[in-house]
């Protein structure tokens, strides 16, 4: 780490979009000695981080493991007392839903300033990512952002928020979206009111349902949204872009499957915190979500921070022998790697192999038995997305089942063909 004066920023990433984050976070993210992520946080951003900082995630998420807000600051804290600066990177704003406030109250008790970054929050940029305004003079004087996260004590006075007759922005309601909707309806909104669900805002998987108030959890639900998703509700939803709104069996669902494999190699004892950020460092735009299998050499069957890290993601783990491992030629050849295991390479032949066993059933899958020389023909039906990267000794490779892809758009192009 670099020598330097301790210092704090709580950051917002923005949406999503890597594009859509402000100048100013950029310079601040590359002078950090440490940057504490939130899950929502699109990877490609820690570009602007300095090659040496510690990356560490402390996701927070509904519905997913999360790192305890009270251990968020006691790490921020630790740094800082050691001298070394903090960037909280966080998606959207850090005041907006993402609890800046109380990091800030909590920095500010322990005698530390902080320098507070805005970010552009989702619930602008996911309306307006499909047309939507969220105030406009014809439906809405302005617009209230609330989260459906809370119950019981913590939740919203919805009849207020309807007698206000404002649009309604609504964070972290996917999961209640039926509730929110029958409580809407009690508190005597209209059930022809537009309303608006956006998935994955700003990013290149991003998808979007309308419908009005009445139907609208009905569409959500067989359309296939779920989270991180903006909800909106109002007269101003009717100026959505309706074009782009999915259908059930879209395009964009079928690019939203888990295509891709990742390949890992990694020396022994790696935690699975390592691996977690040396994957996501390399996934680039694509997310965890999009990841079908793990694989590594068949000597990692016992490696437990790569078995906690797939554990921890639901992800299996394939392995492969030295013997399907050297069938597939790399790019890059390890002399360390050769001289330990007496192959050149370990992510970028294991992510093939992988991509292949998951490709169409017509492909015979890659076994032991099989012969050498039909290994290097399997990976045929895969294709290398990412090459060789390497991160604090862990190497990451992305690979793609394209043959897979291409037998789902030929199966829907020739369902496609025979409907009236």
């Amino acid at each position: 780490m670099h020598a330097a004066m301790s210092r704090a920023w709580l950051i917002g990433a923005g949406p999503g979009d890597v594009e859509l984050m402000t100048l100013k976070a950029t310079r601040a993210l590359a002078q950090a000695d440490v940057v504490l992520v939130d899950d929502l946080v699109n990877p490609e951003v820690l570009q602007f981080a300095r090659a040496d900082a510690l990356v560490v995630y402390v996701g927070k998420r509904g519905g997913h493991p999360s790192t305890p807000q009270a251990g968020i600051v006691a790490q921020m804290l630790e740094h800082l007392r050691a001298g070394r600066s903090v960037a909280r990177l966080k998606g959207g704003d850090p005041f907006v839903f993402g609890r800046g406030g109380e990091e800030q109250e909590a920095l500010h008790a322990a005698g530390i300033s902080v320098d507070v970054i805005n970010g552009i929050t989702a619930g602008i940029a996911a309306p307006a990512a499909i047309g939507i305004p969220v105030t406009h003079r014809d439906h809405a004087q302005g617009v209230v952002f609330v989260t459906g996260h809370g119950a019981g004590s913590g939740e919203p006075d919805w009849a207020a928020l309807v007698a206000t007759r404002m649009t309604l922005v609504i964070y972290m309601g996917m999961r209640r979206l039926n509730e929110i909707v029958d409580a809407l309806l009690a508190a005597g909104m209209s059930a022809d009111t537009p309303c608006a669900a956006i998935e994955s805002a700003t990013r290149p998987e991003q998808r979007h349902a309308l419908a009005r108030l009445g139907e609208f959890a009905d569409t959500v639900s067989r359309a296939g949204l779920g989270s991180p998703a903006i909800v909106v509700i109002g007269g101003v939803a009717s100026l959505a872009l309706a074009r782009d709104a999915v259908k059930v069996g879209s395009e964009s669902q079928r690019h939203a499957r888990k295509t891709l494999t990742v390949g890992i190699g990694c020396r022994l004892h790696s935690s699975a915190e390592e691996i977690e950020t040396a994957v996501r460092a390399t996934l680039g735009s694509h997310s965890f979500d999009e990841i079908s299998t793990i694989a590594s050499v068949d000597l990692k069957a016992h490696e437990t921070g790569l078995l906690e890290f797939c554990a921890r993601h639901a992800l299996p783990l394939k392995l492969f022998s030295r013997e399907q491992i050297a069938a597939i030629s790399v790019e890059d050849p390890s002399a360390a790697t050769r001289e330990h295991l007496g192959i050149d390479g370990v992510c970028e032949p294991c992510a093939l192999l992988a991509a292949a066993t998951e490709s169409d059933a017509a492909h015979a899958s890659i076994s032991s038995m099989t012969p050498v020389a039909s290994f290097a023909a399997d990976t045929a039906n895969a294709r290398l997305l990412v090459r060789k990267t390497v991160h604090a000794g862990i190497t990451v490779a992305i690979a793609s089942t394209t043959a897979r892809l291409a037998c789902e758009h030929a199966n829907n192009d020739t369902q496609e063909q025979d409907l009236p």
